[in-house]
């Protein structure tokens, strides 16, 4: 290899291999040959392969961010909530690991502090802002390790070498086991109306209702906050 590594090409490199065969497959020398280079050479540059993790993730959190703060805080922040579910889906390795990593990479409070700002058109004070923001983002994060579970249960199903018609079977039993115990009325009435909570066809407008159902939350509570200030006087500045 003739020329010099950098950190930001190493984090691609690792992200590259992560995408293509699985976190598992991250390790230096996997990632040194797929530069050209030798393994000791990766760690004049990252101490370890949790750092290099850390960057990982705090560089695919972020991809395609900013979006554009055009005033209305409910679409910005709309639109940022996408981009995240977006990016968490094209690295899909990646939610097995955000919840016992470090949240705040550098990448990661630019998105904070971008997120922060599209909230200045709703004028609440710094506090409820941050709370807003957490909530938002605890409900992308917890939709998409929603969505991640159904596809592994996607997968599994079409690895087990059943044909649709064999899945179709087991699931009438099991329903019906559901419906002997006496205990299940309102799930097994939503399944005798042909209704599959975790259909990958549904799974958009699963995020985009709850995520509206959020954002109905917040747009209330910045009504409230706004009919709770004190009137302000001609003597005001």
């Amino acid at each position: 290899r003739e020329s010099p590594l950098s950190v930001d090409e190493i984090v691609r490199a690792a992200i590259g291999v992560a995408d293509a065969e699985g976190a598992e497959a991250l390790n230096m020398r996997r990632i040194a040959q797929e530069l050209g280079a030798g393994t000791m050479s990766l760690y004049w540059h990252v101490a370890d392969k949790d750092q290099l993790l850390d960057l990982m993730l705090d560089t695919i959190y972020c991809e395609d961010l900013p979006v554009e703060v055009t005033g209305d805080w409910r679409a910005d922040l709309g639109r940022v909530a996408h981009r995240v579910r977006e990016n968490l889906w094209r690295h899909r390795w990646a939610i097995d690991f955000i919840g016992g990593r470090p949240p705040h990479g550098p990448n990661t409070l630019l998105l904070v502090e971008q997120s922060l700002a599209t909230l200045d058109a709703a004028q609440v004070d710094a506090l409820e802002a941050l709370y807003i923001l957490t909530s938002v983002n605890t409900y992308v994060l917890g939709a998409v390790l929603r969505e991640m579970q159904e596809l592994r249960g996607e997968r599994e199903e079409q690895s087990s070498g059943l044909s649709p018609e064999q899945v179709e079977a087991q699931v009438a039993e099991w329903r019906s086991r559901l419906e002997g115990s006496g205990l299940f009325p309102r799930l097994v009435g939503l399944l005798g109306q042909g209704i599959d909570p975790d259909a990958a066809e549904t799974r958009d407008e699963r995020f985009e209702f709850g995520l509206t159902c959020v954002l109905d939350g917040v747009a209330a509570r910045v009504e409230s906050s706004r009919g709770n200030r004190p009137a302000r006087t001609h003597n005001d500045p």
